[in-house]
């Protein structure tokens, strides 16, 4: 009987010692290759070409464009229709005109018979008929009929609102009939066939911002519906406020479907990449003190920090951190940390 029972104590002290066995085994890690992997999509980054484009927020205007201001006073008799097509010269309002164009011909008058009296005094004096203080007075006179007339001929001009250029009535900005006075805007007039997309970009991303950089610019509505320019200015100075340098393009408005005042987005091709490292953004992990991907050497996976440059739809460019031939987890890495052993 004391036999049987000391062989009982045995069994059970023999078991319990392989259940300690088995806890510590588990808690040292050493287990099974396949409970400790993790499950992921590994590809050996290749070098691909890539192309470093910036968009930023673009307003149109024309590249002439401009707002006609009067410095005749009194009521607008007729004034040019919105999209009205107009040449360079072309009267394109009528501010009492038939007033203004009384006192031009009037100044005229006065400045052709001042030149005239200035011219046969000069032959007088040449003749020595007369003495040369008398053209003094005469010169005077002359450059202030001059003067005069200059002064009626703008103001008959303003009176008309004679266009500077050849464009297009984008906008009226007084009505028919309505009493103006000196200083007043009277309407805009653009050329719609050239316009320029005016952009900032931010400070640190101006450094390779020069004249001559290929652009395209697309409305928000229609960003399938491309127009290719090149920068025509760059500011030589960035703005103290909201630390920006300013940029125009010059684009052609092919159909003038293109408005000055539009709002779109222009895409600046800041540099090419004959073989650049670019990776699908599911291989990133964006976390609060930066972004890091895992690469997996032998195995195992390890975690890096990256530099991100551009990107496109899902692919991203990194500047740093990756290496073409690293072999990077583009799927699954939200389950990958350091030390991972990786099953592909």
């Amino acid at each position: 009987m004391n036999k049987k029972i000391l062989l009982t104590i045995s069994v059970l002290a023999l078991f319990a010692g392989c259940q300690k066995k088995e806890s510590a085994a588990e808690k040292t890690g050493i287990a099974s290759s396949d409970t400790a992997s993790v499950t992921a999509v590994v590809a050996e980054i290749k070098g691909v070409p890539w192309s470093d484009w910036g968009s930023y927020s673009a307003d149109l205007r024309g590249v002439d464009d401009a707002v006609l201001v009067t410095s005749a006073a009194g009521v607008v008799h007729s004034i040019a229709a919105v999209g009205k097509h107009v040449g360079a010269g072309q009267a394109l309002c009528d501010i009492e005109s038939d007033r203004y164009k009384a006192q031009l011909d009037a100044a005229k008058a006065g400045w052709d018979a001042a030149k005239s009296q200035l011219e046969i005094t000069r032959k007088n004096v040449d003749a020595g008929s007369v003495g040369k203080t008398a053209l003094e007075g005469l010169n005077a006179q002359t450059f202030s009929a001059q003067a005069q007339y200059l002064g009626a001929k703008k103001m008959y001009e303003d009176s008309r609102c004679q266009a500077p250029f050849a464009g297009i009535v984008a906008n009226r900005l007084v009505n028919q009939w309505q009493a103006v006075g000196a200083g007043t805007p009277m309407m805009r007039i653009v050329k719609v066939e050239r316009l320029e997309a005016d952009f900032t970009v931010p400070e640190e991303e101006s450094h390779g911002l020069v004249t001559g950089l290929p652009v395209e610019f697309f409305l928000l509505d229609s960003p399938d519906h491309v127009y290719k320019g090149k920068i025509s200015s760059v500011d030589l100075a960035v703005d103290a406020k909201d630390r920006t340098m300013g940029a125009k393009v010059v684009i052609v408005n092919a159909g003038n479907r293109l408005k000055p005042g539009m709002v779109g987005r222009a895409r600046v091709l800041r540099k090419s990449y004959a073989s650049a490292v670019v990776v699908p953004s599911t291989a990133l992990l964006r976390q609060e003190k930066g972004v890091t991907a895992a690469v997996v050497r032998d195995g195992v996976a390890h975690m890096v920090e990256v530099r991100l440059g551009s990107a496109k739809g899902d692919s991203v460019q990194v500047l740093s951190g990756l290496a073409v031939g690293d072999r990077l987890v583009v799927q699954g890495a939200f389950r990958v940390s350091e030390g991972a052993r990786i099953k592909e």
